[in-house]
């Protein structure tokens, strides 16, 4: 039975580097790697929003050390 919870960071990391693993194959064809590519961007952009929101709640938390 597939879970429903989201994916952790690790796991769209891992996924990230397979996708551009298989990005780099030398026998990928054209449209699979446009597929590919499509999905490591999509990927890419949600590892960034997972990284940012975790610096600013970082930098809230030492905010409220600060008062």
């Amino acid at each position: 039975m597939a879970s429903n919870l989201p994916k952790t960071y690790i796991e769209l990391s891992r996924e990230f580097e397979a996708v551009m693993s298989s990005l780099q194959s030398e026998t990928v064809d054209v449209d699979v790697a446009v597929k590919l590519y499509e999905q490591g961007l999509a990927l890419s952009v949600e590892l960034e929003k997972r990284l940012q929101a975790a610096e600013n709640t970082v930098l809230q938390l030492k905010a409220n050390l600060e008062l």
